[in-house]
């Protein structure tokens, strides 16, 4: 069947039966360098003050690698490891330490999330400039539902997605497939080789990011491109005003503060946002644009599309706040998970009568560059 180009708004399914796809976005705005006056996203810059709708919590909708060597299908990926009542990935790996989990309720809020970013991006899976790839890559892939939607989207090429959990489905486009692969290993792909390599939802998964970046740089073909999409936990509040302490009448910002400082005594950071231009320009590539959105946590904005955003967001945020601190706290800062369940009830209470932002990310920056057509010397 026909498809939309890459980087094209396409109409996604409500379809459980499309490949498990999430619901269909939100239609959004054109964009316009991914940006317009609708569609909140920046070339730089953040406490802007958003103006906030008088409203009560009643009012909101929503109530509550290839490594060395690739791994095939094995019974050792599927030997999964349980904490804190959650599945996690296999342990076969030797650097892998991923703080997430990947039973299904972790799926689902994957899932909501990828719908999250197709807002952000008024309908388009990318930001780079794409013309007509034929080899994609898709780091992280979680539970494929971007890798398969590329691939619908782009019956052309041939959609390889990678992650350490093998959760996603049977049943995908023929031009995708998946592997389990830990990317923080070697990678065995050919230099030059990729038209387009896709990272997204990553901080807090590598250690040694410029390790990984390299390995993307030296597989990305001459005038190809990669992207990294992402959060940068920074929080403010609807005044602009940044909240970088914990603030002891804040549970919001005190579960946010403690999770950022474990997931760096960890050494894998979460504030990757505002680095990765820095970072990705450093492993070689060019003309890197980097551009960020404002996620509101609620539906308290008069913006119509920052409202529906906001909406989606303070549902994705509650269904994070356990799974997202409960592995870095206690692993990394001696908590108990009596002590978190505490934290993130107190979090749960304040959000729907809050006014809170992130800018750039817990979601969204986006920062896309061009491999040179001529690969310099390594």
């Amino acid at each position: 069947m026909s498809s939309p180009k890459a980087g094209s708004p396409a109409q996604r399914s409500s379809s459980p039966g499309h490949h498990g796809t999430a619901p269909a976005p939100v239609a959004g705005p054109s964009l316009s360098h991914i940006q317009n006056e609708s569609t909140p996203l920046t070339a730089g810059g953040a406490g802007t003050a958003i103006e906030a709708e008088d409203y009560n919590e009643t009012d909101s909708a929503i109530s509550t690698g290839v490594s060395t060597v690739t791994t095939s299908i094995s019974s050792s990926v599927f030997e999964f490891t349980y904490a804190n009542g959650r599945r996690y990935h296999s342990d076969r790996f030797s650097r892998a330490d991923y703080f997430m989990p990947n039973d299904e309720s972790e799926q689902a809020r994957l899932d909501l999330y990828h719908h999250m970013f197709l807002q952000l991006l008024g309908g388009k899976l990318v930001s780079a400039p794409l013309d007509n790839p034929h080899r994609v890559l898709d780091v992280g892939t979680g539970t494929g539902i971007w890798a398969m939607e590329f691939a619908d989207d782009n019956p052309q090429a041939e959609v390889i997605g990678t992650d350490i959990s093998p959760i996603q489905p049977h049943w995908v486009p023929p031009n995708c497939k998946f592997e389990v692969d830990d990317m923080e290993e070697e990678w065995t792909y050919p230099n030059d080789h990729f038209d387009y390599i896709h990272m997204r939802s990553l901080s807090g998964s590598f250690s040694d990011w410029e390790f990984v970046l390299k390995n993307a740089y030296d597989a990305t073909k001459p005038g190809g491109y990669f992207e990294f999409q992402d959060y940068g936990c920074e929080l403010f509040s609807s005044e602009g005003v940044p909240l970088t302490e914990p603030d002891p009448e804040l549970p919001f910002t005190r579960w946010l503060y403690h999770i950022v400082q474990a997931a760096e005594k960890a050494k894998r950071p979460l504030v990757m946002g505002r680095r990765m231009k820095g970072l990705m320009e450093k492993a070689g590539f060019v003309d890197v644009i980097e551009s960020t959105a404002v996620w509101p946590i609620g539906a308290w904005p008069k913006n119509k599309h920052l409202k529906d955003i906001g909406k989606w967001g303070l549902l994705g945020v509650l269904d994070t706040l356990y799974p997202f601190a409960v592995h870095l706290l206690t692993t990394a800062s001696g908590w108990s998970s009596d002590d978190v369940r505490k934290l993130c009830g107190e979090v749960e209470k304040e959000l729907p009568k809050s006014k809170y932002y992130f800018h750039g990310n817990d979601l969204r920056w986006f920062v896309h560059g061009r491999k040179p057509e001529k690969s310099r010397d390594r």
